[in-house]
C-alpha cells in the first residue's frame, strides 16, 4: 500500500535474546540456523529520521551528530536501495540517528538501528508496509532487528527463504514482569562485530551440535516462558549464553568478547541468589552482562551491580512496544 512520501522518524527498542542468532543459513538475506526468542528493552533506544531529497547526490548518513565512515555508509545505502526498488523511489535519502545507549559494545545497536531505519525509511519513501514485512525488510539490515519491530517478546522464525523469515509476537509487554539490568562494564566498540562471529560461527567444532540441539531447548524455553517458571527460565538462558561464547571461542580464528568484568559480574549474581535474590546472565557477542530478573528484585540487583569497580554503569530495561513512529523529527 502507498502513502505519500514525507519525512519520517521511528523509534525502535533494542531487544536481548533469550535464544540466540549465531551463524548465517544465506549471508546475503540474514537467513539464521534457527528460530530465536527475545525481549525488547525499554531504555535502550534509536530514533532515525529519514528523508528522500532530490537534491542530494549520495545518501547522507549521520549517527549521534557524527558523519559515518565508508562503510557504514556503504551499509544504510544498500539497505536503502531495497527501499528504492520496492518503492519506486529514485532520489538519495538523508538519514540522521540518535542512540541513548552505547553503539556497536554488545547491546543490540544494529537490531534498534535498522529497524528504526525499515519503518522511517519505507514511510519516507510512500510504503505503508506490514508488520511482516517490515520485519523481513529489517532483517536485511541486521538479523535481529526484526525482532524489534514486534510488541514485548518476540519469536523470529527461521524459515526457509526471503519471504517466510520474521518475527511474530510471543507475547504483550504485560505478560510477565522481567526486568533487564544491564551491566556495563565496557561502552568501548567491540573489537570483533557481530558480523565476524557470525561469519566464522561454522568454523567451530561445537555448531553442528548446538543447531541439532537447539529446538529441544527451544521448546523448554517456551515451556518455561508460558508457565512463567523462572528457575527453569533462567537456567536456559544462561546455558544458551555459555553456548554462544563457547562457539566463538572455539571459532577460527576464536573471538573473546568477555572480559574480566564480565566474569565479575556473573559471579556476584551467583553470591546474591544464595540470599534468594535471583538474576540470571546472558551475554550477545559482546562483554556487557544482561541480568534478568523480577520486577521485586531489580532495584537490589541494580544497586550492587553498581557498586562492582568493573561496571561503569548501569541501564534498567522493562518489556516494551515496538518499532513506532513519532512526529519529532531530528532535522
Amino acid at each position: 500500500m502507498k502513502i505519500k512520501p514525507t519525512k519520517t522518524t521511528a523509534v525502535s527498542p533494542a531487544n536481548i535474546a533469550f535464544i540466540k542468532f549465531w551463524g548465517k543459513k544465506d549471508p546475503k538475506i540474514n537467513l539464521p540456523y534457527n528460530n530465536s526468542i527475545s525481549m525488547n528493552l525499554s531504555n535502550c533506544r534509536t530514533t532515525s529520521t529519514v528523508e528522500f531529497i532530490s537534491s542530494l547526490t549520495e545518501d547522507e548518513v549521520v549517527i549521534n551528530s557524527k558523519r559515518v565512515d565508508e562503510n557504514v555508509s556503504a551499509r544504510v545505502s544498500v539497505f536503502l536501495d531495497i527501499i528504492r526498488q520496492w518503492s519506486g523511489v529514485k532520489t538519495k535519502a538523508r538519514v540522521c540517528s540518535v542512540n541513548n545507549f552505547p553503539s556497536d559494545a554488545g547491546i543490540a545497536s544494529s537490531a534498534s538501528a535498522f529497524s528504526a531505519l525499515a519503518l522511517a525509511g519505507s514511510r519516507a519513501a510512500g510504503l505503508n508496509l506490514s508488520l511482516k514485512k517490515l520485519s523481513i525488510l529489517a532483517r536485511m539490515g541486521s538479523g535481529s532487528a526484526c525482532r524489534s519491530l514486534v510488541d514485548g517478546f518476540g519469536e523470529w522464525w527461521k524459515g526457509t527463504n526471503f519471504d517466510n523469515s520474521y518475527a511474530v509476537q510471543l507475547a504483550k509487554p504485560s505478560y510477565w514482569d522481567l526486568v533487564d539490568v544491564v551491566a556495563v562494564v565496557s561502552a568501548d566498540k567491540k573489537k570483533s562485530s557481530s558480523t565476524e562471529g557470525h561469519g566464522v560461527a561454522e568454523t567451530s567444532p561445537y555448531f553442528t551440535k548446538r543447531v541439532a540441539n537447539l529446538p529441544k531447548r527451544i521448546s523448554a524455553l517456551k515451556k518455561a516462558f508460558k508457565s512463567r517458571d523462572f528457575d527453569e527460565f533462567g537456567r536456559l538462558i544462561e546455558e544458551e549464553a555459555i553456548d554462544l561464547h563457547v562457539m566463538a571461542m572455539t571459532s577460527h580464528p576464536p573471538i573473546f568478547y568477555l572480559t574480566s568484568g564480565t566474569f565479575a559480574v556473573i559471579e556476584k549474581l551467583k553470591e546474591l541468589r544464595e540470599k534468594n535474590i535471583k538474576g540470571f546472565f546472558t551475554m550477545d557477542a559482546g562483554p556487557n552482562v544482561h541480568v534478568i530478573c523480577r520486577a521485586k528484585d531489580a532495584q537490589t540487583i541494580n544497586r550492587t551491580l553498581k557498586k562492582l569497580a568493573c561496571v561503569k554503569f548501569t541501564i534498567v530495561n522493562k518489556p516494551c512496544r515496538g518499532t513506532r513512529s513519532t512526529d519529532k523529527h531530528l532535522f
